[in-house]
């Protein structure tokens, strides 16, 4: 049976590290892939790429280790099912505000009677129909389900929405959460960074995996000691652009 090595990874305490692709391009996954990320998000929600872009740049990461990770436009059944059938096996979706949403990914996610996903035969992830255990609750299970707080709205219901079966993991969302707020992008305001605090702790004490992106004006180290199992430390886009400024400013000095 398919093991997700991201969830082992995370039952066993492993602080991970994760990357967005906002490029669909299957040769920057591939490089990205062997640098040594434990996940690559491939970013459907503000990126152009298509289902066959998608597909093309899992393709390139299984040759390596890297765990790959879909996040889908919004929260709509027919996205779901259709990334899960391309084969994702790790998804997360973006703002979600109440456990009524929650619980309606959730059931995107799964076949009845749990859920409401629509059995396709001959799909990619099930190897094209060669794989009869993928329809299996065990293998259904090793799905990892990710959903991102990003406004006032959502912390209040954290709560909530982490008490949601087969919900495994919340994602902050920093930047969407200062916009919601009326501060965008100023990730030193003193009422956010108490919301973002809240929302720290209220994960915590439910036992979902807490993950985020990186936060200006601290680290890596600084959050992982704070309880945080997954991190995005970057893009694609940011890593090329930084690279080729740097490079440009080091030959004009």
């Amino acid at each position: 049976m398919y093991k997700n090595t991201l969830k082992q990874k995370l039952a066993r305490g492993i602080k991970c590290t994760g990357c967005f692709l906002l490029m669909p391009n299957p040769d920057v996954a591939e490089i990205l892939a062997h640098i040594g990320f434990d996940v690559l998000l491939i970013d459907h929600e503000h990126g152009p790429g298509s289902y066959s872009d998608a597909i093309a740049q899992m393709r390139a990461m299984q040759a390596t280790d890297v765990a790959s990770m879909v996040r889908v436009p919004a929260n709509d059944p027919v996205a779901v099912k259709r990334i899960l059938d391309c084969g994702a096996r790790n998804i997360l979706c973006p703002n979600v505000e109440t456990a009524e949403q929650a619980d309606a990914l959730v059931r995107a996610c799964r076949y009845p009677p749990r859920g409401m996903r629509g059995a396709g035969g001959g799909i990619r992830a099930a190897r094209y129909g060669l794989n009869p255990d993928y329809y299996e609750k065990t293998s259904e299970d090793e799905v990892l389900i990710a959903l991102q707080i990003e406004s006032p709205r959502a912390v209040a219901e954290i709560d909530k929405i982490a008490a949601v079966p087969g919900v495994d993991m919340l994602l902050i969302g920093p930047r969407d959460l200062s916009a919601a707020m009326g501060v965008l992008n100023r990730f030193d305001d003193p009422e956010l960074l108490a919301m973002l605090k809240r929302a720290e702790e209220r994960i915590l004490a439910s036992g979902k995996y807490l993950a985020s992106v990186v936060y200006p004006g601290t680290t890596a180290r600084q959050m992982f000691s704070r309880g945080y199992g997954l991190l995005i430390v970057g893009t694609d886009v940011g890593f090329i652009s930084q690279a080729a400024k740097s490079a440009l400013m080091e030959a004009q000095k």
